[in-house]
């Protein structure tokens, strides 16, 4: 009888996934003023600021960092846009997607890196067509890129195959975002991390206005997910507690 029901005692495991941490928004501006040091090449750290906002601000992973076109990023006229829209080729799950670039830092930072590709000539307009558009800028390129045995090309990109399903991931930038945060003393922080803070910024700041499915659908626009349940890759939250537990996050 006891060999019968032994399953009992020991019941299998659900899955776990390690979630990164996030991170305060007073140490991640504190990050992000580290990060330009006398010991990283000034357009490495500018590039590494800018890519960094990307992924809190507009809450970009890594593929969409890495896949963002001059040609989304900016107007014709070189302005950068408030709502950029990234081709499904430049995506995690192949659909396109929209994404807001509206706040002030991340905007700085981003307009300082392009200004600085400008200025040294990396990933320039040389067909000797409309040079006067995108800031001079190729509106083919991306708009960030790897710095590689001495010059500058687009971040590769690998394709992963989970359940049956392919889509496109950038390992080389999701590395170089985790080393960042490592070596600046956020050892549990990942290229993640900027999406996962955003969520939870938006469930402090709105959680009292709105209720939890009208929170869900605003994380997941946030996010760029296409169903609530993508939520769940993220953590099993009781979205009240969490209101609660949040409160001392963003100080």
């Amino acid at each position: 009888m006891t060999e019968e029901f032994k399953w009992v005692f020991n019941p299998p495991k659900l899955k776990q996934v390690k979630q990164p941490d996030t991170i305060s928004l007073d140490d991640f501006d504190s990050l992000i003023d580290r990060l330009d040091n006398e010991g990283v090449d000034p357009l490495i750290a500018s590039r590494n600021q800018a890519m960094l906002w990307t992924t809190l601000g507009s809450g970009f992973r890594a593929i969409e960092v890495s896949s963002w076109m001059i040609k989304e990023a900016l107007y014709p006229n070189g302005d950068l846009m408030k709502l950029t829209r990234i081709a499904s080729s430049g995506t995690k799950g192949s659909k396109s997607i929209l994404a807001p670039v509206i706040i002030d830092k991340e905007r700085y930072y981003i307009d300082r890196w392009l200004d600085l590709r400008v200025k040294h000539r990396i990933g320039m307009n040389f067909t000797g067509k409309n040079q006067d558009l995108y800031r001079g800028l190729n509106p083919n390129s991306r708009v960030f890129m790897s710095f590689h045995h001495g010059d500058w090309q687009p971040f590769a990109m690998q394709t992963k195959v989970v359940s049956g399903k392919e889509y496109s991931v950038c390992t080389s930038l999701q590395n170089t975002i985790k080393k960042l945060y490592k070596d600046y003393g956020h050892a549990g922080c990942s290229s993640h991390t900027g999406r996962h803070t955003l969520a939870r910024l938006a469930s402090k700041v709105l959680g009292n206005k709105h209720s939890d499915s009208e929170l869900r659908e605003i994380i997941k626009n946030l996010l760029h997910h296409r169903d609530i349940r993508s939520q769940a890759e993220y953590t099993d939250i009781n979205w009240n507690d969490l209101r609660i537990k949040s409160k001392g996050m963003f100080k």
